[in-house]
């Protein structure tokens, strides 16, 4: 489990499809994850807007991870691509502000595959927490 302090909160945006169907995964499995992590389902990633990325970064979360499905596999066909490109929109607006860019982060994930799901939160949890940049 990462060691990101609870009070610093980590907000996770998944879809409600590939993503979250991993995030149940490790749930039926009882393998317990980080309590700074705050799951935000969403119908699709392609709902997502920069304001709502924003926000929780002026909510005082550190950092913000968006979890969507395989690019192909999208049950409303561009969902992924519409929040890709919302990301990458989402930075250039992080730079401005001050934000360190890396604090934001966008990854496909299979269904059901809870092992792929706690590899992504942990690696990002302990770059946000230790300020490194994504290798």
């Amino acid at each position: 489990m990462s060691k990101v302090k609870t009070r610093q909160k980590v907000i996770l945006f998944t879809c409600s499809w590939h993503a979250y169907s991993s995030l149940e995964a490790v749930a039926r499995e009882r393998i317990s994850c980080s309590t700074a992590v705050v799951p935000i389902r969403l119908s699709c990633l392609g709902r997502i807007s920069p304001g709502i990325i924003l926000k929780a970064f002026e909510g005082g979360a550190a950092g913000v991870l968006l979890l969507g499905c395989p690019e192909g596999q999208c049950r409303y066909q561009t969902g992924n691509l519409e929040a890709r490109k919302v990301v990458e929109e989402t930075r250039s607006l992080l730079l401005l502000l001050g934000y360190d860019e890396n604090r934001l982060e966008y990854q496909l994930l299979p269904a059901e595959n809870g092992e792929k799901y706690l590899e992504v939160l942990n690696q990002f949890l302990e770059r946000v927490q230790n300020g490194r940049k994504k290798s």
